[in-house]
């Protein structure tokens, strides 16, 4: 009689994981076709989100460089800098001298001023733009 329980057990162990991993595959089918369809990936609409956000902030970078596109690609947020207005004070030093700019790259977020290179949560933070991870 115990023996017989136990294997009704061990057999609806079996069953659900077997209907668990089904339900896996079924899904990660039906993400790809969306994926494949549509071209967008499910994590993309958080990227979207955030990089929606940033474009609606008053964000400007200042550099100071003959060579902008190699002071640029050194930037800890180079992959967000297309909505980024950048100034390059190596070129036009009356804006950076107005905002007392003597350090770079520097950037201006919604008027705070931070004087080095920022992460990505640091943009986060100052944004006010909600990184999900």
């Amino acid at each position: 009689m115990e023996k017989r329980k136990s294997a009704k057990v061990y057999k609806r162990i079996l069953i659900t994981l077997m209907i668990g991993l089904i339900l896996i595959i079924c899904f990660f089918f039906i993400t790809s076709a969306i994926t494949k369809y549509t071209g967008f990936f499910v994590g993309d609409s958080i990227k979207n989100d955030f990089e929606e956000c940033l474009k609606e902030q008053d964000i400007n970078l200042f550099i100071n460089s003959n060579i902008p596109s190699e002071s640029l690609n050194k930037i800890e947020l180079k992959d967000y800098l297309k909505d980024v207005k950048i100034m390059n004070c190596f070129r036009d030093n009356k804006v950076c001298s107005e905002k007392g700019i003597d350090s770079f790259p520097t950037w201006m977020i919604n008027h705070n001023l931070i004087k080095k290179d920022i992460s990505i949560s640091d943009l986060s933070e100052i944004s006010g733009c909600k990184l999900i991870k």
